[in-house]
């Protein structure tokens, strides 16, 4: 009989120690951010609780009420094996070079990785990154973008913020903080 206390004594602390753990990992939400999930993306996207969550587009993404400034987290499957992540973003710039008229890269906001210098010394959770920035003029209205582009096994991952020009400065912060609290 006392063997069996003991026993139950021991499961109901593992239990109990058990339901500690998993409360941590729930509470693991950064001050002041939401978490917004996919079962389809194995990633931790942090967001300031300021801004609305759109699960109607299909991805992660969340926008500012006010000025419909957003982020949203891609995830897709190369369509190539790539030596480096520099060689995908090559690739990428002639692409969006070839689809929009009213392109413009701004080189000195982008952290793009180069043979001479492979690292760019920006991460997206914990793994090595590069950052595009550049404008696009559609209908006489131009947006400036930022987008942080990162691997993780066999996926490409791109964290694109998207703003009118003028409103882009004003979020800038909150977006490094999604970037810094970004997990795999």
């Amino acid at each position: 009989m006392k063997t069996l206390k003991t026993i139950i004594a021991l499961a109901l602390v593992l239990v109990t120690a058990a339901l500690a753990v998993s409360c941590g990992e729930q509470n693991d939400v950064p001050k002041g951010m939401q978490q917004i999930e996919s079962e389809f993306v194995d990633c931790k996207f942090y967001v300031p609780s300021t801004w609305t969550a759109d699960k109607t587009s299909g991805f992660l993404s969340a926008y500012v009420p006010d000025d419909k400034s957003n982020v949203s987290l891609m995830t897709m499957t190369a369509t190539r094996a790539y030596k480096d992540i520099g060689e995908y973003i090559d690739e990428y710039l002639t692409e969006l070079e070839n689809t929009y008229v009213g392109f413009e890269y701004i080189e000195a906001e982008s952290l793009v990785p180069t043979a001479e210098k492979p690292k760019t010394g920006l991460t997206l959770g914990g793994n090595e990154a590069a950052r595009l920035v550049y404008k696009i003029k559609v209908n006489d209205v131009i947006y400036k973008y930022m987008q942080v582009i990162t691997t993780s096994g066999f996926y490409i991952y791109t964290l694109t913020y998207t703003a009118l020009v003028d409103k882009y400065d004003s979020h800038i912060e909150d977006v490094n903080k999604i970037i810094t609290e970004f997990k795999f």
